[in-house]
């Protein structure tokens, strides 16, 4: 599911130090949506340092580039987002790093079982948080700049809406965060009778429009400018 601490979870071993001093070589990229294999290759390119703008458009020169690259070095590179599984194309991208030392490692993180399954036998599978950790992770974002113990009201109807985000970080974090300017009980008790928690298909959504629906109207209008954009758009500036 969305929103369940995948890229975060792979964001604190990426910047773990341990990790830094452990591997010669890192990178990082986004894969997303639609799969693009000159646009990953580019990108890990990139990332190591190795790009020549004049191999923009040639496939094959990139790929033999970042073959070269990698060659001989432990590496560790992590590809977020992915939902391509199609195994062949996999297996083509699979081959660019077969070079690398001993010890090399590849992360990927997929809300898609099938796409972990074909890529490799090593496999976490992150649950939503418990309730305590809910009240935990809400509690902090929403109560850092005060005590939750000198407002009992706010911690009971904070624990309320902790327990409707179904245990998704992303949920909780946004409501917290949404909250933590509002000392007002009756805004909190607004959120927790709100209708859009009856939204069919409850995951992540409620949590979000909620967020949404408390902003000025001058960013709602930038929010709905920006989502005309696809996913990844590269601006320009």
């Amino acid at each position: 599911m969305g929103g369940l601490g995948k890229t975060t979870l792979a964001k604190a071993v990426y910047h773990d130090e341990r990790v830094k001093n452990h591997f010669g070589l890192k990178a990082w990229y986004c894969v997303s949506e639609p799969y693009d294999a000159l646009r990953i290759t580019k990108g890990l390119l990139q990332e190591i340092g190795s790009f020549d703008s004049k191999d923009v458009h040639n496939l094959n020169q990139l790929q033999v580039k970042l073959k070269e690259s990698l060659k001989g070095k432990k590496f560790l590179i992590v590809l977020d987002d992915v939902w391509n599984d199609n195994y062949n194309e996999w297996d083509d991208l699979r081959n660019l790093f077969v070079q690398g030392d001993t010890g090399s490692k590849i992360i990927m993180t997929t809300r898609k079982q099938n796409v972990a399954l074909m890529m490799g036998n090593e496999q976490i599978s992150m649950d939503n948080l418990s309730i305590e950790a809910s009240w935990s992770l809400f509690k902090r974002h929403a109560f850092e700049n005060m005590d939750p113990m000198g407002h009992p009201e706010l911690e009971e109807v904070g624990k309320q809406i902790a327990a409707k985000c179904k245990g998704l970080p992303l949920a909780l974090k946004t409501l917290a965060g949404m909250l933590r300017s509002k000392s007002e009980v009756e805004g909190w008790k607004r959120i927790l009778r709100s209708e859009i928690w009856e939204l069919p298909q409850n995951d992540i959504l409620p949590a979000l429009m909620l967020s949404y629906n408390d902003l000025p109207a001058h960013l709602k209008r930038c929010f709905s400018f920006c989502a005309i954009f696809p996913k990844d758009y590269p601006f320009r500036k």
